[in-house]
């Protein structure tokens, strides 16, 4: 193996940590500091992932979208998307606390996972989708998975940021 192929893999397995890194921060945000476990965060992931894609892929035999929009377009839908999705499970989530916070998102993640993975018409099952854009490939040319590592490892430097008062205050009152 060459060292620009070494250099590829180095930073694909990077991109992939750091994607998982900020789920973790995430995670990290809500029961690390607040003291709610909420597992639904992987599921909220997962339903902007889709709606993206599903937006911004070109037609496909396979599976439902294929709108071949934009890709600031399909990040406004990813965002509308599961923000809309976070909202509904919030409002009858919102008094539950401890154990039963914890065992109402591992459910909803868990269906969430479930219906993603066996209805074959929205997303193409198990074989997922192909042919998804990469966002802003044009702007940084050959570096473009440099810039785009940088960007995911950005938001980690600054974990202890804006906010970290409130996060503090909340577990306070939990």
């Amino acid at each position: 193996m060459t060292l620009s192929g070494l250099l590829n893999v180095f930073v694909f397995t990077s991109i992939f940590a750091s994607i998982y890194a900020l789920l973790s921060l995430g995670l990290n945000l809500q029961w690390g500091y607040t003291g709610l476990f909420n597992v639904g965060v992987a599921g909220f992931y997962a339903i902007g992932a889709y709606t993206s894609a599903l937006l911004t892929t070109p037609l496909s035999p396979y599976h439902l979208g294929g709108f071949n929009l934009p890709m600031p377009v399909g990040m406004l839908g990813a965002m509308l998307t599961s923000g809309l999705l976070a909202y509904v499970v919030g409002q009858p989530t919102l008094r539950l606390r401890e154990d039963y916070l914890a065992i109402a998102t591992i459910s909803i993640a868990e269906t969430l996972r479930l219906l993603l993975k066996n209805e074959a018409w929205l997303t193409n099952g198990v074989q997922g989708l192909r042919d998804i854009p990469r966002p802003f490939p044009q702007t940084f040319g050959a570096f473009y998975d440099v810039f785009y590592l940088v960007v995911l490892l950005l938001p980690g430097s600054h974990a202890h940021g804006v906010g970290w008062e409130l996060l503090c205050a909340l577990r306070q009152i939990h």
